[in-house]
């Protein structure tokens, strides 16, 4: 075994362990939260959603390439593929979707209080779990056709007919089949990409609007106020722009697979690692953030139930 690949492996096992035990401890907080009696927020029930998506991709991505770069190459059947890359495609449009909810939500409820914002406000939060609802059905259906073209890896030497993602391939579509493929699964992406962009970009318009307004006040209540707010949407921001970071990356070395057909072992690896890197920083983002998760939406459950 040479170092190049040591490294690799332990660079996987530290992220895909890190991140499966974060998530984790998201889930079990939540859930002794409700073991206890208490009724779970309406913030934490996104938050539960997230942490599920980022659980599942790792479970479904993180683990098989990682086994993989360990030498187990033939560990999964036809039915294991096509049930891993199903599952992987699904939570990932879910944790797409889910954090792009909680962007948007956060957006709504610092919003202004006046207006058609409080009508607004107390229509998403009785709806969130409706919403969270449709996360899941939405890509569920989205990616239901997901595992006709895939399979166990064959050693096929004609390259122009199957691709090979290291423990599965898949059969080459047509180039009309692809397109509608393509669009099918883009489009969602599009939408939630951008309210995830247009709401991150108005709460630091708002909040810088806020900080102007209250630079001059220096009692302690208002101070306490104010910093609490900046934390939840500064936790927030961070996530999605986290988010966007390693999409944004991920997605251009995945279309310059696709376009230059470029099966090559570093590619593989690089783009699984990205594919990684959100569903393992969003759980110590949140941890770190606020070390009585999953108390750190307190703000946000504040500004919507207090109203």
């Amino acid at each position: 075994m040479t170092l190049d690949n040591l490294i690799l492996r332990l660079f996987f096992l530290v992220q895909t362990g890190a991140g499966i035990l974060g998530n984790t401890f998201l889930l079990s907080a939540y859930a002794s939260t409700f073991c206890t009696g208490r009724t779970l927020r309406p913030t934490h029930l996104i938050l539960i959603n997230v942490a599920v998506a980022n659980f599942l991709v790792l479970l479904c991505k993180g683990i098989p390439q990682m086994i993989l770069i360990w030498g187990a190459a033939h560990i999964l059947g036809n039915t294991g593929c096509k049930l891993v890359y199903y599952i992987h495609r699904m939570a990932r449009g879910l944790s797409l979707c889910t954090t792009s909810l909680m962007s948007s939500f956060q957006a709504i409820t610092v919003s202004p209080r006046a207006g058609g914002w409080v009508g607004l406000r107390d229509r998403a939060w009785k709806n969130i779990g409706s919403s969270c609802f449709l996360c899941w059905l939405s890509n569920l259906l989205i990616n239901i056709f997901v595992p006709i073209h895939i399979e166990a890896r064959q050693y096929i030497h004609n390259s122009t007919q199957r691709r090979d993602y290291g423990l599965c391939s898949s059969k080459s579509p047509g180039a009309s089949i692809a397109a509608k493929y393509t669009i099918l699964l883009t489009f969602p992406d599009v939408v939630f990409m951008g309210l995830m962009i247009g709401a991150s970009i108005y709460m630091v318009l708002l909040l810088h609007r806020h900080h102007q307004r209250v630079k001059h006040i220096h009692t302690l209540s208002n101070s306490h106020r104010v910093s609490t707010e900046a934390k939840a949407i500064h936790t927030i921001l961070l996530l999605a722009s986290t988010f966007i970071l390693f999409y944004f990356i991920n997605s251009i070395l995945t279309i310059y697979n696709i376009v230059f057909f470029k099966s090559r072992l570093w590619l593989q690896h690089t783009t699984t690692f990205l594919a990684a890197c959100y569903p393992t920083l969003s759980p110590l983002i949140l941890i770190l953030r606020d070390p009585r998760t999953p108390g750190f939406c307190s703000y946000m459950v504040k500004k919507g139930t207090n109203k």
